[in-house]
């Protein structure tokens, strides 16, 4: 095929199931009007946590700014990506050297002299992070000043020092001015956006913050950091110790700070629509070759929205979740029987919680929970949290977590351990009429696991881990 290999171009209307698209609308409009309120560059954090979709939207945005027309010039780095070379400086010129040539290409030019005399200089004076803020080694510029015979005095050396020093500031000052006639010349101002500042070794994210803050400080260059804050924070208090006031700290870097919008209700239910359609619809599966032991209704798709929320996942860990369950459902001939929907629903919990809490989901896969340890890790959930006891809506989750993890339990047990989560409450009710009431419940929500309604299918959930961990070994197919 003529098309295979090449590069997927991902754009909002292809890749977004955020929505995300009016939200990089408003970031375009602000960045062009904010930038010019400032004397120098205008800074832009953009905090999001490790996962949750950062690169996938910069991809998106930029390729729309490329065909959009919105006025401004764009380049992405990878700052992770060039870590292992360690030189921040020579990694965001490289970038914007490669914007379309300006009509003065004497400039650009000029501006590889110069980076390049200065790329020899790191050779020559060391490139460690001491030597990056002091601007001098003196052990190797000692060595650079030998004289022919091998043999430097001391007012050699330190002569030689201070020159070195000075020749050196001299051009960081001249690539600095030319660097700022390449923005003068560029049609448009210069979006810079960089990513995963975060994965870098902690000398070198504050290399590269320190780089943009005091070498391109140039009008008409716009950053857009891509970061998780946290990250970023340790990596700061690493260096400078954990005393750190890291927001204050990195105020001096960012004249914003932003949030990309992918954590609300509203977000991860875009977000897990779009998943049930790429992984779990029929068409997902006939691309496949392969066929669906369950349906997804609405109310599976708020089901999966709310554990999703629950259990906080970001972008990645939805994607991975989703992944587990398509494949636990998906068969290579077309099944007789459907899955009931409590197993449904049972791996998607387990999915999520072999994802944030593996512990958990050994101890129930191999029955080693007990109820008081299950009822424990749920009340530090907010599964239950807004859950009305007064109609019983909490008891919905409860059933099928307990029911599906132990099976067998009595209706004494479970109302105990409702109540000590807030979710079985008798009020008015008296204890008979409660009693039936509950009853009547738990029977009709056993066949959620069993066709037949009964208490005696045993524990579900640890069916549903060795299926799981079978998945890993490719034990079965």
């Amino acid at each position: 095929m003529e098309n295979e290999g090449a590069k997927i171009i991902k754009t909002f209307t292809d890749f977004d199931k955020f929505g995300l698209e009016p939200f990089a609308n408003q970031l375009t409009k602000y960045l062009q009007v904010e930038s010019q309120f400032v004397d120098g560059s205008f800074v832009l954090s953009l905090n999001s946590g490790f996962g949750s979709g950062k690169s996938t939207f910069f991809e998106m945005w930029k390729n729309q700014l490329d065909t959009a027309q919105n006025m401004l010039d764009v380049v992405c780095i990878n700052a992770w990506e060039s870590d292992f070379q360690g030189d921040p400086l020579l990694a965001i010129i490289s970038q914007l050297l490669k914007l379309q040539p300006t009509e003065n290409s004497k400039t650009e030019t000029s501006i590889k002299e110069t980076a390049g005399k200065l790329g020899k200089f790191a050779l020559s004076l060391g490139n460690d992070f001491v030597c990056k803020f002091t601007g001098l080694n003196l052990i190797n510029a000692a060595q650079y000043a030998e004289s022919k015979d091998g043999i430097a005095t001391p007012s050699e050396s330190g002569k030689a020092c201070f020159e070195l020093y000075e020749e050196k500031q001299a051009l960081f000052d001249k690539l600095k001015k030319q660097l700022g006639d390449l923005a003068k010349e560029s049609k448009y101002p210069i979006l810079i956006i960089v990513d995963e500042l975060d994965r870098c070794r902690p000398t070198y994210a504050i290399e590269f913050l320190e780089t943009i803050k005091h070498f391109f400080d140039i009008k008409r260059l716009i950053f857009v950091l891509g970061v998780d804050k946290e990250q970023l924070a340790s990596s700061a208090k690493a260096l400078f110790g954990q005393q750190l006031n890291f927001d204050e700290y990195y105020r001096k870097f960012a004249h914003r700070n932003i949030t990309l919008p992918v954590n609300t209700q509203p977000m991860i239910e875009k977000f897990c629509k779009k998943l049930v359609a790429e992984y779990l619809s029929q068409e997902a599966f006939k691309k496949k070759n392969r066929f669906s032991y369950a349906e997804h209704n609405s109310h599976r798709v708020d089901n999966i929205v709310e554990l999703c929320m629950v259990f906080s996942l970001n972008a990645r860990q939805m994607h991975e979740s989703f992944r587990i369950l398509a494949y636990i459902l998906s068969v290579s001939a077309d099944p007789k029987e459907k899955l009931l929907w409590g197993w449904h629903i049972g791996t998607f919990f387990m999915a999520t919680l072999s994802i944030k809490y593996p512990d958990i989901y050994r101890q129930i896969g191999n029955k080693e929970i007990v109820l008081s340890e299950l009822t424990a890790f749920l009340k530090s959930l907010t599964l239950f949290g807004h859950s009305d006891p007064d109609t019983h809506d909490g008891s919905w989750w409860g059933l099928l977590l307990y029911l599906g993890i132990f099976g067998k339990l009595t209706d004494f047990q479970l109302q105990h351990e409702f109540t000590l989560l807030g979710i079985w409450n008798l009020k008015d009710m008296d204890i008979v009429t409660a009693q039936n009431r509950f009853k009547e419940e738990v029977n009709s929500f056993c066949k959620a696991f069993s066709d037949w309604g009964g208490r005696d299918f045993g524990g579900v959930f640890s069916e549903i881990y060795k299926r799981i961990e079978e998945m890993k070994t490719f034990e079965k197919e």
